[in-house]
């Protein structure tokens, strides 16, 4: 590029015009103009970057995942079989041979704990995602088209919200649990229970999306979709479920802990998976029984309880303030 010349000081003007003989002073570097390229980043990049700068909410993440892996193949890892009893290390502590120790008939705790987080996180996960399913497809539906439907359809969450979920969870498993325990392999009545609080756990998600639903049909978006003619089940599916789905993936990470939570209190009181196969509620149980021997027999499988259920809550907060960071203002 050429060197541009200093023209404040002869006087010249830019046409070359001057007034004075006086020749031209000329800069000794080249003048440039380099372009900056904007990138624009995307509403999904800048949610995951809010949620990796939540250490609390990527602790939770990982301990979530190692806890998953462990749980899906314990089988694979070289564990004691949980459901035999060692008759001559009952009661023991952490040993060698038993990393945690031994339960009151004998069985290795630590193999009990694995095995036993399965059933917990298939009635928390599967159960939410049964009820997700249920509340969004509902509840877009009566948002959406109003009228009659959303009477109805209304009405018919309003009577299945004013059931209680752990009460009917309780009886139909005092009564039909003992015939689902030879069902689907033996675990028919984890099966049940997945199914009761999948069928009446939904009612808060139906009226969560239909309130984002009726919110989502006056803007601008969903009425331009309209005026061009595209069909309603067409706006559902690729204008409002789309701008739903982060707010509601907030709502079902906080549900799972609470059917986590309400599966544990359903083995406490023995309603849950049955002896000899594992439960973290059942281990608790049987643990405090015999604190005063070894109180790690109730205090570990607590323990690991409890950090089940506080990392999904604060994983539904991280999610939460990265997808909508004005809810944490």
């Amino acid at each position: 590029m050429p060197a541009i010349e200093d023209t404040s000081r002869t006087g010249k003007s830019p046409r070359g015009d001057t007034s004075s003989g006086a020749p031209p002073v000329r800069l000794g570097f080249p003048l440039t103009v380099e372009a900056v390229e904007l990138k624009p980043i995307s509403l999904g990049r800048q949610a995951m970057q809010r949620f990796t700068q939540n250490r609390l909410a990527v602790l939770s993440l990982l301990v979530l995942l190692v806890l998953i892996v462990l749980a899906i193949f314990a089988n694979l890892l070289p564990l004691i079989n949980p459901t035999v009893g060692d008759p001559f290390n009952q009661d023991s502590f952490p040993s060698r041979l038993h990393l945690l120790g031994t339960d009151s008939s004998g069985h290795d705790l630590l193999s009990a704990i694995l095995y036993g987080l399965r059933p917990a996180l298939a009635v928390g996960i599967i159960g939410q995602v049964v009820a997700t399913i249920l509340g969004v497809a509902i509840g877009v539906v009566a948002g959406y088209f109003g009228g009659w439907i959303d009477s109805v359809l209304s009405r018919i969450t309003d009577l299945v919200f004013a059931l209680p979920t752990f009460l009917l969870a309780f009886l139909a498993v005092a009564v039909l649990g003992s015939a689902w325990d030879t069902l689907f392999g033996g675990t028919g009545r984890v099966v049940l229970i997945t199914i009761i609080f999948g069928m009446v756990g939904w009612p808060p998600l139906m009226r969560f999306v239909r309130a984002l639903t009726l919110s989502f049909k006056e803007q601008q978006f969903v009425e331009a979709a309209h005026s061009i003619g595209t069909s309603r089940w067409k706006i559902i599916i690729r204008h409002i479920l789309p701008n739903t789905w982060g707010l509601v993936l907030v709502q079902a990470t906080f549900g799972v802990g609470g059917f986590i939570y309400n599966e544990t209190t359903l083995s406490l009181l023995g309603l849950g998976v049955q002896p000899p196969n594992p439960d973290l509620g059942a281990l608790v149980s049987i643990g405090a029984e015999h604190i005063d021997i070894n109180w790690l027999e109730s205090i570990a499988p607590a323990v690991v309880l409890a950090v089940l259920v506080v990392a999904f809550a604060f994983l539904g907060d991280g999610l939460r303030d990265a997808i909508d960071p004005r809810a944490s203002e």
